[in-house]
């Protein structure tokens, strides 16, 4: 999953100008409106509908809660996506598992929804609720990282609310560790792991969720758990690839890390659009036999076909391990590859603005912060099967189009296979380990939301026709998906519902597409 940052603060969100060379213009819009950019919107805090039993519950929280109309609300009530612009009731900004628990039996106490919000990346605002009057749960707070032991016995105890970037470079550093997540440092360990995980180590090293031992989780009632393959085991299933916000707030993660190869290659292709046919036919082809050591992806845009990676080797094997798929897919108009340590090339596509080359800028220290972003909207199909020939005759179409308003529209596809396949389906609430090929349809603001919409509606079209039923990631959460609950979790939902009504009878965590109770 790839963004770019663009220096936007989150106070932004609520005022824009329109203006041409006749006039400009302001607007008053409804809650949760965000305007194109261009536009002035002024939006009032909705009036409370709580009781002040709930403030007086969280008092012994002290400046950790956050009021509505204070200074402190304004700049923490937002999340990534700027589209929008749901009104909490409070913002909590906990420093540990206490806090937590206290916030949840306050909210819990009031019939409070709870929203925990790690790196609040989600496409439809469940960061912060995806409704009005939500209690948010901010857990950047909670940011520790550290391994223990050595070798195969090694463990990463991970606060969840650490964002991938530092989580890196804090591994790194202590002993050159890392973990099979995705590549956009400034999104949180939290809800990328709940949702499985998928990255550049993927093939090699499964999910994210693969690589977890144990996870402490504040319930319903406010008590702290541990789920794992011993205690808890069935909230230990739902919280791996169901666990984003419908069962608990999770404080911490244990995983096994992993020591990546001492030389890794770092890779560029690039392809006009006038090759796509080719080139695209050859990459899903190439997925049964690639090396598990290959991780790729590849972003279909406007201005072509972009391949990128992270070969677990050196730069004369990696040349051997992609030499079949460059020859079916033709000559590239441009490459670039580097050998390095891994590290290194998660620096390189954490596509940090500036193209920092020290590795500390995995860190985050310069002022990164929700609201860093463009207005977005993610969907997602999960292909179990080579492409068709129409499917990518799609890619090619859509991908050449160049929307009005938007500042970045792409799809990125991924190739999945290796060992996300090596654990069975029900293992975990994950259920798209037979997944061959991952789209993530992109539009990082656009005035005009056809490009999104008529694009997708085709792309279902064809998936119905080619795939059987359809299927979406669940970490590219998207509330206009189709029959959604089958989409994400398929057969699972039934276990997952009656999981729910265990852990979560009174519903504490709920949002529009949380697991529902059965």
């Amino acid at each position: 999953m790839r963004f770019d940052t663009l220096s936007l603060s989150a106070s932004a969100a609520l005022l824009f100008l329109s203006s041409s060379s006749q006039f400009t213009q302001a607007y008053i819009l409804p809650p949760h409106a965000i305007p194109a950019p261009g536009l002035v919107a002024r939006q009032e805090p909705v009036a409370s509908a709580v009781n002040s039993t709930f403030i007086a519950c969280l008092k012994p929280l002290g400046a950790k809660v956050l009021q509505r109309k204070t200074a402190g609300f304004e700049k923490e009530r937002y999340a990534f996506d700027l589209r929008y612009t749901y009104n909490p009731e409070v913002v909590v900004m906990a420093a540990s598992a206490a806090d937590v628990q206290v916030a949840v039996k306050c909210a819990k106490a009031s019939n409070v929804p709870v929203a925990p919000r790690s790196g609040g990346h989600s496409f439809e605002g469940y960061s912060i609720g995806g409704q009005d009057g939500s209690l948010v749960l901010d857990l950047s707070g909670l940011n520790s990282v550290k391994v223990t032991g050595s070798g195969a016995t090694a463990e990463a105890k991970v606060g969840s609310g650490v964002r991938l970037g530092p989580l890196y470079l804090a591994l790194f550093n202590q002993g050159g560790w890392t973990l099979n997540g995705g590549t956009c440092p400034s999104v949180g360990v939290g809800g990328h792991t709940l949702g499985g995980g998928f990255g550049l180590l993927s093939r090699k090293y499964g999910l994210l969720i693969d690589s977890l031992l144990e996870i402490e989780v504040v319930n319903a009632d406010g008590n702290l758990v541990t789920a794992s393959k011993t205690q808890n085991q069935d909230l230990f299933y739902a919280l791996r690839g169901a666990g984003g916000g419908s069962y608990g707030v999770v404080t911490s993660f244990t995983y096994r890390p992993i020591k990546p190869a001492a030389k890794a290659t770092s890779f560029t292709y690039n392809w006009p659009l006038s090759q796509a046919s080719a080139v695209l036919k050859a990459y899903v082809e190439f997925q049964p036999t690639a090396s598990r050591d290959i991780g790729v992806e590849m972003n279909v845009a406007p201005d072509g076909l972009m391949m990128y990676g992270i070969y677990q080797g050196t730069k004369a094997d990696q040349a051997t391990a992609m030499a079949s798929f460059l020859t079916a897919a033709g000559k590239p108009k441009s490459s670039d590859v580097r050998e390095g340590r891994y590290i290194d090339g998660q620096l390189r596509f954490a596509y940090i603005y500036n193209d920092p080359k020290d590795i500390n800028a995995l860190g985050l220290t310069g002022g990164y912060k929700p609201g860093d972003s463009r207005y977005t909207k993610g969907k997602s199909l999960v292909y179990p099967s080579v492409l068709k020939t129409s499917t990518i005759n799609l890619l090619k179409k859509w991908g050449a189009k160049t929307p009005s308003g938007g500042t970045a529209n792409y799809i990125i596809v991924d190739i999945w296979g290796g060992a996300v396949q090596d654990h069975s389906a029900d293992e975990t609430a994950f259920i798209h380990r037979d997944a061959h090929t991952v789209f993530e349809f992109v539009s990082e603001w656009d005035e005009n939301p056809d490009w999104m919409n008529d694009m997708y509606a085709e792309f279902l079209t064809d998936f119905k026709a080619n795939y059987g039923p359809v299927r979406g990631y669940q970490n590219y959460i998207d509330k206009d998906m189709p029959n959604w609950q089958d989409a994400y979790y398929g057969s699972a939902i039934t276990r997952l519902k009656q999981i729910k009504k265990s852990v979560d009878p009174g519903n504490v965590f709920r949002f529009p597409q949380s697991i529902p109770l059965p």
